[in-house]
């Protein structure tokens, strides 16, 4: 039995945050339902995969504590179409679930919430602190730069290393290289490692959106994340994530700095000349200036100069165009800072503070 009352708006956007932890391609039937919970003035609302779990609650009025599973999409599709307004929930003994609102009336068949796997955040062999809207940040400016090959599971997560109390995160696919620092405050000082599967930084992304403060407690094989009224855990990745540190050159002959907008601007307008047989985009470089250009056999050419801060050798650089926007977009900072030693080295991004993308030029 449970019996409780919600506002339209707070469950919707409970729903938001869960749904997506559903996997709708599961054989087990309670997988495809969300668990709710009516209990201590809360509407607590969860869904798993097994991998990332999600718990989010809202206020509620509660008149009858008690527990069931819906099945998910259609719930949500349900609440979705509700007038504005409370909506009262009531389960009875036959798992069967009436939903009233205003005029509306819907009856669901659940399943029992004693097989829903139960799931609670870990106590983490080390934890720490952060504002969530800066992990969220720290998460999008590493995440486009993992692999999306399945056959190389480590580079499809994110690592998260935590070393003398700075906190990285890195992503890498073999051709670039993504990461951020931020000095943080460890509850008990531990040193580690460890790999955020790309699932959970999804979810992630989504949902740490507000400037609340973000608890990360980490293990051997799971990661939990506490915000005020959600949490969301893990599984991790097993295995052991490439020495990233020794792409990174120790120095840099060259440097140019340009406007990261208008750079961005312009290669993505060039870059609408290239094709599969023609894939990279060209930057040259004299005294004041950069010119993004490229050119295919299938569609023609295009090019465009932007004033920028460099004083050494002309060079040109070839480069993929896709690869060279991703982190300009990402990207805060008015000047983008360029760092080469010549045509086929490594090529360093940054401007933003703690940030550092490498790429490897193409030979064309």
């Amino acid at each position: 039995m449970m019996k409780t009352t919600v506002s339209k708006d707070a469950l919707s956007g409970v729903l938001r945050k869960v749904l997506s932890a559903v996997n709708t391609k599961t054989t087990i039937p309670v997988l495809n339902n969300v668990h709710l919970e009516a209990a201590d003035g809360k509407l607590a609302v969860a869904a798993t995969d097994l991998e990332v779990f999600i718990r989010s609650e809202a206020e509620a009025k509660v008149e009858t504590e008690g527990k069931t599973t819906l099945p998910a999409r259609k719930f949500g599709q349900i609440i979705s179409a509700l007038p504005d307004g409370d909506i009262v929930l009531e389960t009875d003994d036959n798992e069967q679930t009436a939903i009233s609102c205003k005029q509306s009336f819907f009856r669901m068949l659940g399943l029992a919430a004693t097989e829903f796997p139960s799931e609670e955040q870990n106590d983490g062999e080390w934890s720490f602190t952060l504002k969530a809207s800066l992990f969220k940040d720290m998460l999008s400016k590493v995440a486009y730069a993992a692999s999306t090959d399945e056959s190389r599971h480590v580079l499809n997560g994110i690592l998260l290393s935590i070393r003398e109390g700075i906190l990285t995160a890195v992503g890498t696919d073999g051709r670039r290289l993504a990461l951020l620092e931020n000095p943080l405050n460890t509850e008990n000082g531990a040193d580690g490692d460890v790999i955020l599967p790309p699932k959970v930084i999804g979810e992630l992304i989504k949902v740490l959106d507000r400037d609340l403060e973000l608890q990360v407690q980490l293990s051997d094989a799971r990661a939990s994340f506490i915000i005020p009224g959600t949490l969301i855990t893990s599984k991790l990745v097993e295995g052991s994530y490439p020495n990233y540190r020794q792409v990174i050159p120790s120095s840099f002959n060259n440097s140019a700095v340009m406007p990261r907008d208008a750079f961005a601007e312009a290669v993505n307008r060039v870059a609408m000349v290239v094709t599969e047989s023609s894939s990279s985009i060209r930057l040259s470089l004299e005294t004041g200036k950069a010119t993004v250009s490229a050119a295919s056999a299938e569609v023609g050419e295009g090019n465009e100069p932007l004033e920028v801060s460099y004083e050494g050798d002309p060079l040109e650089i070839s480069l993929n165009p896709q690869f060279l926007m991703d982190p300009l977009r990402h990207m805060e900072c008015d000047q983008a800072v360029l760092q080469f030693n010549d045509q086929y080295s490594p090529v360093s991004i940054s401007g933003d503070e703690g940030f550092l993308y490498i790429i490897m030029p193409m030979r064309t």
